[in-house]
Order: structure tokens, then sequence, then C-alpha cells
């Protein structure tokens, strides 16, 4: 069952200053093919999971992004047959060379199950420095 992957995404996400999110178990629970989807800008930045690392890695490493906790408040889990979907409440606490910087959103991942595992296709955001996204029922 997919019960533990936002947490292991999360986890893989999230490191402390000084440190690097764990590229490869973020890769792991994804398809070769997945997707991240940022909607919360004027446009969609959409990047493939490999981009997507790439980006986060070299803003690492630039200095600009010292340290990211991504945790989850609520979710809920809806299975149908080989593919779901994962609604997932969190807060962000990213620091940067700019400060610290408190995010309150909602992931939303499609799931699907290749073989005896479930990886995520895609995951999509949006989030805001407040916890207005959060008054979202979940049922």
């Amino acid at each position: 069952m997919p019960y533990n992957i936002t947490k292991e995404v999360y986890d893989a996400i999230s490191f402390e200053e000084g440190g690097s999110p764990h590229y490869v178990n973020l890769l792991a629970n994804f398809i070769d093919e997945g997707l991240f989807i940022n909607n919360k800008g004027e446009l969609p930045m959409i990047k493939p999971i490999n981009d997507y690392v790439a980006f986060i890695k070299s803003n690492v490493e630039a200095g600009n992004i010292l340290s990211i906790k991504e945790t989850e408040i609520k979710s809920d889990i809806r299975l149908f047959g080989h593919v779901g979907n994962i609604v997932s409440q969190y807060k962000l606490e990213a620091k940067s060379g700019l400060g610290k910087q408190i995010r309150y959103g909602v992931n939303l991942f499609q799931i699907i199950k290749q073989g005896n595992k479930w990886k995520v296709a895609s995951m999509c955001w949006d989030d805001n420095d407040d916890e207005s996204l959060l008054k979202i029922s979940i049922e």
C-alpha cells in the first residue's frame, strides 16, 4: 500500500543546513517519466523529475537554498485498482540567504502501481505564507 509515499518524498526533499536533499531516495519514489508541477505563480513551472532534481541541486550547491523541512499535516489517499491520488496538506520551512520562510500548501500526488511498488507519476502543488489552503476539506 502507498501509505508511506508522502513521508518518503518529504524526507527525501528535507535537509538541514550544511546538507542536501536525498536525491536518490526522491528519484526512487517516482516513475522515470515523473513530473513536478509548481502551480503557485502566474504560470505553472513543469519539470520532469530529473530536471527538477537538477534545479534543486544547483540551487543548494549555489547556496540559494540552505535547508528545507517539509512535513505532512493531513492526507487523503484514494486508490482505484493500480492508480490513485493523494491529497497532502503540508508545512514547508525553508531557509535561504534571504532568511527563513514558512509556507503552507497542498500537494496532489498522482500515483501508479508498478509491479509491487507504488510510485509517483506526478506531484503538483500550490502554497501560501498563510494557512488558507489548509481550510480545504479532506474527507
